[in-house]
Formats: structure tokens, sequence, C-alpha cells
């Protein structure tokens, strides 16, 4: 069943900062956020929300500041903050979060943000993994998402990497002026 989750157990040892080499011959560095990528992060969901079509929120929310101590005072148990960096610049990120209460502690959530120039490149696919790596780590048994059914290419992604639909909230969104689902996925490990 996976190991416990020991919160002052030892660290998780996930093998970051790494780089790997992507579809196109490019490279991407996956590393642990740092509080000096808050607002390159901050940037980044401002121009994914812009679109429209991805994300539930258009607004941060956060500031640069907030998201920057976020960062700092992450504890790697129980959150795991990745940024993706291309040619020097942080062109997108994942975080996984796991579930806050001991009924609920062998889960996490995650979510994975893309500017569009990194998109289909397959940096969605190195940060997944990456994550699920950590999770293991950490004993997490089930990590778990939501994804607007009309984002066929990132719905494509977690089924390819094992994620199956739990359940299906219709007409969750409304993406341009039509009701469009939301998709509940998950993994075991």
């Amino acid at each position: 069943m996976g190991r416990p989750y020991l919160p002052h157990g030892p660290l998780p040892e996930v093998a970051l900062p790494c780089t790997e080499r992507l579809r196109d011959g490019s490279s991407v560095l996956v590393r642990r956020a740092a509080p000096e990528d808050a607002a390159a992060h901050l940037a980044n969901f401002v121009a994914v929300a812009a679109e429209r079509v991805y994300l539930m929120s258009e607004t941060p929310g956060r500031s640069v500041d907030e998201i920057a101590r976020q960062f700092r005072d992450a504890d790697p148990r129980s959150e795991l903050w990745l940024m993706a960096e291309v040619d020097g610049r942080v062109v997108g990120g994942a975080d996984f979060q796991r579930g806050r209460w001991t009924k609920n502690e062998h889960t996490a959530t995650l979510g994975v943000l893309l500017t569009p120039a990194a998109r289909g490149r397959g940096i969605g696919e190195v940060l997944m993994r990456h994550g699920i790596e950590w999770a293991r780590s950490v004993g997490i048994r089930k990590l778990k998402l939501g994804v607007f059914a009309s984002n066929e290419r990132a719905v494509a992604l977690y089924r390819r990497l094992g994620f199956v639909e739990e359940g299906r909230l219709r007409g969750e969104v409304v993406l341009d002026e039509r009701p469009t689902d939301e998709i509940v996925m998950a993994l075991w490990l």
C-alpha cells in the first residue's frame, strides 16, 4: 500500500535539478522553484490566463511576494513546485499539493502551467514524470487533477501517463460562450 506519510521523516529524494532533451532537440532544465522565480511564475500565469481557455481563474490572487514566500517555505514532504527553464527562461511549471487532512494525506492535487511557446514539446510530460517521482518518494498513493475537456492535448498526456477519468462535471465552465465539462482524473501509484 505504499509508505505512510511521515511529517518529520527524511526528505524526499528526487533527482533535481536535471536537464532533459525534448522532442524538438532542445533541452529543458527542471528544478524546484525558488523565491526568485516568483515574478516569472506570475507573468506566465497572467499570460496563460489571458488565453481564457486553460485555467479556472483569470486573476492570480497572489502577489509576487506571496508566491516567493510560498516557494521559500514549501515543505518538501507535502508540496512540490517545479519550474521548467528553456534557454535560461522559465516557460512553465507544475505544482503538487498533498492533501491537508489525515484522511486525504495519501493524495495530492496537481496543476501544470505552460506558456504557449512551451506547449507540444514534451515539457509537460517531463514535469509530470518528476512530480510522480516525488509523489512516490513521499508516500502519496493517488494523484488527482481537474482538466477542461476542451484541452485535448493535456487530457491525452494524462492518459498516456496512466491517469484515468474518475468523474466529469458537466458544463462546469463556460468557454467561448459554450458549456464545457471539467474532467476529474487520477493516477494510483
